[in-house]
């Protein structure tokens, strides 16, 4: 039912409404507060000081149906799923953007020294990284590995459970920043950095997951290159996992880094010798 054509549309055109509507309600906001008609107090000003902060609510929106679309893949192909990881990674860094913009469009910041050139540097190195995984993803030479039916059962009722997982933390984990926000004027360094909340804890989990799929596919493939390369994918996925603990420039350069590894394990699984000596 999750996995469905019927539910992936009914999820897609959901999320479209959920973020057209959260835009609507945080451009009004933020209109309400430079009018005056709301007390600034009760809003933070990096979410609500600047009218292209209000773009951050529909790319929300959109990165919660990437992280399904993440889910989804997982069950038919491991490489599709990393490739999703990386896109949401890369949208995360892009979302970022217009909330960084608002001190730029004020005069409070200097390009150099600002966020956004960071997000913004990160964001244009990653998608690169993004095209060069496609690409050779694309390119590749369709290789057949007999997989046994549990291990394959093992796939499905683990995407199930992240799918589950991933619906209860969504709303958990919106609905306690929700409930932060409305306190703000009491406590305002109790409320969370948005760009952190549910996805610590979501590639937390996706770690774990990925390490019980590689445990378990390296019962049912008998490719080294393979096991390999998805050992680099779990690395990966560790990695990007770690920049949620960090920030500025070290937050950046290591999710470089893990999308690095992802491209370069692809790369070298596919070079002609590994193919080789498994068809041998």
């Amino acid at each position: 039912m999750l996995f469905s054509p019927q539910f992936k549309a009914r999820f897609e055109l959901l999320t479209l409404y959920f973020g057209v509507s959260t835009f609507v309600l945080h451009a009004l906001i933020i209109f309400l507060l430079k009018w005056g008609w709301v007390d600034p107090q009760y809003f933070p000003k990096n979410l609500f000081g600047n009218p292209f902060s209000a773009l951050f609510s529909p790319f929300s929106s959109l990165l919660v149906y990437e992280v399904y679309l993440l889910i989804y893949y997982l069950r038919k192909s491991y490489t599709k799923s990393i490739s999703k990881q990386l896109e949401i990674m890369a949208l995360i860094l892009l979302r970022n953007c217009f909330k960084d913009a608002g001190g730029l469009t004020d005069g409070a910041n200097l390009l150099w020294n600002s966020e956004l050139m960071k997000d913004l540097t990160g964001f244009v190195v990653l998608m690169l990284l993004v095209w060069a995984f496609h690409r050779i993803d694309a390119s590749r030479v369709d290789h057949k590995y007999q997989l046994s039916d549990r291990f394959v059962w093992l796939k499905d009722k683990m995407a199930t459970v992240l799918m589950l997982v991933f619906f209860g933390l969504s709303i958990y984990s919106f609905s306690d920043w929700l409930v932060d926000l409305l306190r703000f004027s009491e406590n305002p360094h109790k409320l969370e950095d948005p760009s952190h909340i549910f996805y610590r804890e979501f590639f937390t989990l996706l770690t774990f997951a990925d390490v019980i799929l590689l445990l378990s596919s390296a019962k049912n493939l008998k490719n080294t290159i393979l096991i390999i390369r998805n050992s680099g994918y779990v690395l990966a996925t560790f990695l990007l996992r770690i920049s949620f603990s960090l920030e500025g420039w070290e937050r950046i350069a290591i999710l470089i880094i893990g999308a690095s590894m992802a491209v370069f394990m692809l790369w070298i699984s596919r070079r002609q010798v590994f193919l080789e000596a498994h068809e041998d």
